[in-house]
């Protein structure tokens, strides 16, 4: 059988979320007791539609890029069975578009998946603390902050 005393005066024990909000323990003290806050999920780099505006027009600069060099170099007195002048910069510059714009937008995407996962460990680890919480005690004479021992399964 457990008591509700303090271990080391003897004075009645509350439980720390009841202290926390007793106005007649002192300010300082019951701003010690307060369950931290849940951690926040955090965006990379604004994942959204400005990601995707950003990617895109990247991926554009450089396929005209690409596909500009790509006419240039390529571009000889006889193009390609089946091509007209000036394909090869289109297709090239659509191929580059396409690798631009997964590479880009991956790399966000890859962001926020790591953040996500790293608010998950921060959740479980909060969560554990919350319970920790949950199952403390407070004196108010003594300031002792601690878990009331579990009772024994002995009967005899």
């Amino acid at each position: 059988m457990t008591t509700n005393h303090c271990p080391q005066c003897q004075s009645p024990l509350t439980s720390v979320a009841l202290a926390a909000n007793d106005p007649a323990i002192p300010a300082e003290q019951r701003q010690g007791l307060v369950l931290p806050t849940p951690p926040s999920p955090q965006q990379s780099g604004g994942l959204g539609c400005v990601t995707l505006l950003l990617s895109f027009s990247l991926a554009v600069a450089a396929s005209v890029i690409i596909g500009g060099v790509a006419e240039l170099t390529i571009g000889t007195n006889f193009p390609a069975q089946g091509l007209k002048v000036g394909d090869a910069g289109i297709y090239t510059g659509i191929a580059t578009f396409i690798v631009a714009m997964t590479a880009l937008f991956s790399v966000f995407v890859w962001r926020q998946a790591r953040n996500d996962t790293i608010l998950k460990k921060k959740l479980v680890m909060w969560h554990q603390q919350k319970l920790r919480y949950e199952s403390e005690y407070y004196c108010p004479q003594c300031q002792f902050r601690g878990s009331l021992p579990l009772p024994s399964d002995n009967k005899g």
